[in-house]
């Protein structure tokens, strides 16, 4: 049995395809990013996914329930989906923990006060739950916002962008957050983003959203390295797309594309600055320095190529790459 899932949803606007027939399901405590740029179709996804706005073919089903539509309540939405927008949609004035609480307002004071005191501690916002909303960090908002979602106990979590806003410190916060409620609570979660990295650090599972399909889902890894396509590898980092000839004597790690190409990571190559026996010649034309490495931009023949290596060569030095 799935926790929950998405059957073949599909939203038509203006006569044109928004999202069409995408199917996935989670497990409890299973975390999925759903990877695209920006107009691929992962808000009204994410909308549909909560119960806010209907499928024009398909259905969501959580614990083996179809979600009732949207059109037949008076207020959208399910009381266990919960959905954390990009704006937070705080009330500034507040405090954190008022924040929180409004969202128990109906429910008797002591287990209100229990359950704030316990989501400010598994938000880690125990420090700043009497600031008001307006002088909070991003990643405090944010973590506010979730902490008010699950409030009533929510069984799914959809959070849109939830890394757009943040710098790299709270960033990390966020994750460590988001894996320990995963971890603690059981629930499922689904963010949507168009940061690679987010979505490749974070989710146990992820997708890849291109016009509205989902062109490929499987593990970080397996997109990664084994990447549907050349759109797919190039959404989900730096990668050479290669003619297929071109490590032709190599026996390192590549992807085979349906056109033909090879998909090869920087960081499957290996540079040498003298001649090895399946080494192919190429000159070094520009180095970057990106923190624990230095990317390398050579010209080998008529192709460009990225090679990440760990220390500096002068340009125009003829190097020698190969496959790891």
């Amino acid at each position: 049995m799935s926790f929950f899932q998405l059957h073949s949803v599909s939203k038509i606007y203006h006569s044109q395809w928004v999202v069409k027939d995408i199917s996935f399901a989670l497990s409890q405590g299973e975390i999925f990013g759903l990877l695209g740029e920006s107009g691929s179709g992962k808000s009204t996804l994410l909308r549909m996914a909560a119960g806010l706005l209907d499928a024009d073919e398909g259905y969501v089903s959580l614990q083996d329930q179809p979600l009732r539509p949207a059109s037949d309540q008076l207020i959208p939405g399910h009381p266990d989906i919960k959905i954390v927008h990009q704006d937070y949609n705080l009330s500034a004035t507040l405090s954190v923990r008022e924040n929180i609480n409004y969202a128990l307002r109906y429910y008797e004071k002591a287990y209100r006060d229990e359950r704030v005191d316990e989501l400010l501690q598994l938000c880690q916002l125990e420090a700043v739950a009497e600031h008001p909303a307006k002088s909070l960090s991003g990643g405090e908002k944010q973590r506010t916002a979730i902490a008010r979602a699950l409030a009533e106990e929510a069984k799914v979590l959809l959070l849109d962008e939830p890394f757009a806003h943040l710098d790299l410190p709270n960033r990390h916060r966020l994750t460590d957050t988001l894996r320990e409620l995963a971890e603690h609570t059981g629930i499922a979660c689904i963010f949507v983003t168009h940061d690679p990295n987010d979505a490749l650090s974070l989710s146990t599972r992820m997708g890849i959203l291109h016009h509205g399909k989902l062109i490929q889902l499987g593990t970080p890894e397996t997109i990664y390295h084994f990447p549907a396509n050349a759109y797919a590898a190039e959404l989900t980092g730096e990668v050479n797309l290669l003619n297929a000839d071109f490590f032709r004597n190599s026996v390192g790690s590549y992807a085979t594309l349906p056109d033909g190409r090879l998909a090869v990571r920087p960081e499957k190559c290996i540079l040498s600055p003298s001649p090895t026996i399946y080494g192919i010649e190429a000159v070094v034309k520009r180095v970057v320095f990106a923190g624990s490495h230095y990317t390398f931009y050579l010209q080998a023949g008529t192709q460009l190529l990225k090679v990440y290596h760990h220390e500096v060569l002068p340009l125009d030095k003829s190097v020698f790459v190969d496959l790891r």
